[in-house]
């Protein structure tokens, strides 16, 4: 049976209550702090549902010999807003922790949002999962254990290990160019961060004191402005950032955004008079859009959950990165299934958080069930060591509670690139898998390496196709 709750109040205070147990006695509430007024958290959320149902049909999780079904209960904490509401993930975490009474929490995916909530899961001793990038998680897992930090799991990976990967990717197309694999020129280059706490590391104080700045030169490229970019524009539009960069030669812009404010600074993009660019080659009608942007993986049929649409095709050439199986390709032996079920029952592709947020509730029962117990402080051992092979890749965590993702001789949890083309439809681009072992061994680029590509569409629609990088 199911039995679906909603509570309203102010702060935008919804409660949605997932019941798949036959008694409440033998129930574990699983508490999601989730921003559920946009399709990143409904995303989050489908993919948690779509474990729970495969968990408890299975016949649930077995807690010292008794059966016990997972149910969800969730707080929006429209987190995803350009806001970006702190107090709404503090009020979120309080109320599952205080009023719900959950057993263990799982969610939040802003670390702004999540960094102000650690505290209260610390002081409470409340078993946490959560999917920030911020580095900041980890340090506070580190400062603050045996303070109740040791309660607290990152279970995605942090800009670290983020970089390690999909950081490498304009560097191969740099290479693609002067090894005259495609016609882009993308030397002079452009770095936007939101302004949100996950970029803070690479933007730094921006321009040529960013850290980026002199590792971008050393591999190649001329960085023309680095700087972190407002989530709300002055006026509704970014027309005068986009005027700086014509003005400073852009030729190539590296996007770094995970909130809803991309469809506007691309339909900006894409409707600009780029004549002032003196950079951009003859045919190149606007400079090459690449990077992490969690909008531009949404792949749905309609105008509020297709990106293409969402821009109003000005996404076309975008490339995207992401982790998990965005698209149909085969990571592990549980990606395409995965993939299908979830598309199969959301109409829609699963985005960057999805394939953790399914996975968490995997390694949690493993762990709750190998302490025969649903204490957290019992559950912690096990859960510190969770080897799981999920749809997007391995789960280790480190000992401050973060994932472990070796690269050398592949990554255990591989990044994978996407193109928006002209067509409206989005294509696999590009994997870390889909190169020679050991190409980034020791976080540098081996000479002699290959890097290979699949669907290029140049910015202004010509098709290259596939090619391979030899560094």
């Amino acid at each position: 049976m199911v039995v679906v709750l909603v509570v309203a109040g102010v702060g935008g205070y919804f409660v949605y209550q997932y019941e798949t147990a036959t008694s409440a006695s033998h129930t574990i509430t699983v508490g999601m702090p989730l921003p559920l007024n946009s399709i990143i958290g409904q995303n989050m959320l489908d993919s948690a549902q779509l474990a729970v149902n495969q968990i408890n049909a299975a016949g649930g999780v077995n807690v010292n010999g008794t059966m016990y079904k997972y149910s969800i209960t969730t707080y929006d904490t429209e987190e995803a807003d350009p806001s970006i509401p702190i107090a709404n993930g503090i009020a979120g975490v309080t109320s599952l922790i205080e009023t719900d009474h959950v057993n263990f929490l799982m969610g939040g995916y802003r670390s702004d949002v999540v960094l102000s909530e650690l505290p209260i899961v610390a002081q409470d001793k409340e078993l946490y999962i959560t999917f920030g990038a911020d580095t900041g998680i980890s340090q506070y897992v580190t400062n603050n254990y045996s303070k109740g930090g040791e309660y607290i799991f990152n279970g995605f990976l942090n800009t670290t290990n983020q970089n390690a990967q999909y950081g490498a990717l304009p560097v191969f197309l740099l290479y693609a160019y002067l090894e005259h694999k495609i016609p882009t020129n993308i030397t002079n280059i452009a770095v936007l961060g939101e302004q949100a706490a996950w970029t803070e590391a690479d933007i730094g104080a921006g321009g040529p004191a960013s850290p980026l700045w002199p590792i971008l030169k050393s591999v190649g490229f001329n960085p023309v402005y680095i700087e972190q970019f407002p989530l709300s524009p002055p006026g509704g539009s970014y027309d005068s950032l986009l005027s700086t960069l014509a003005a400073d030669g852009t030729q190539a812009i590296y996007i770094l955004a995970a909130g809803t404010e991309t469809p506007l600074l691309i339909s900006n993009y894409g409707a600009f008079n780029w004549g002032g660019d003196a950079a951009l080659q003859p045919g190149a009608v606007r400079p090459l859009l690449l990077g992490a942007d969690v909008m531009g993986e949404f792949n749905g049929t309609s105008s509020t959950d297709n990106y293409f649409k969402m821009t109003n095709g000005a996404s076309a050439g975008e490339m995207d990165f992401g982790w998990g199986p965005t698209l149909p390709y085969a990571i592990t032996s549980t990606s395409l299934p995965f993939y299908n079920e979830f598309e199969q029952n959301y109409s829609i592709n699963p985005m960057f958080a999805d394939g953790f947020v399914y996975s968490a509730f995997f390694y949690l029962a493993d762990a709750i069930e190998k302490a025969k117990s649903l204490a957290p402080l019992a559950v912690i051992p096990y859960l510190q060591q969770t080897n799981f092979t999920g749809p997007m890749g391995q789960v280790q965590f480190s000992s401050s509670h973060g994932l472990l993702v070796p690269i050398d001789p592949n990554p255990s949890i591989p990044a994978f690139g996407m193109q928006w083309h002209a067509n409206g439809e989005l294509y696999p681009l590009w994997s870390s898998l889909w190169s020679t072992p050991n190409f980034l061994a020791a976080d540098t680029f081996q000479a002699g390496s290959t890097v290979s590509f699949e669907n290029y569409q140049c910015p202004n629609g010509t098709e290259v196709g596939d090619f391979t990088v030899v560094l």
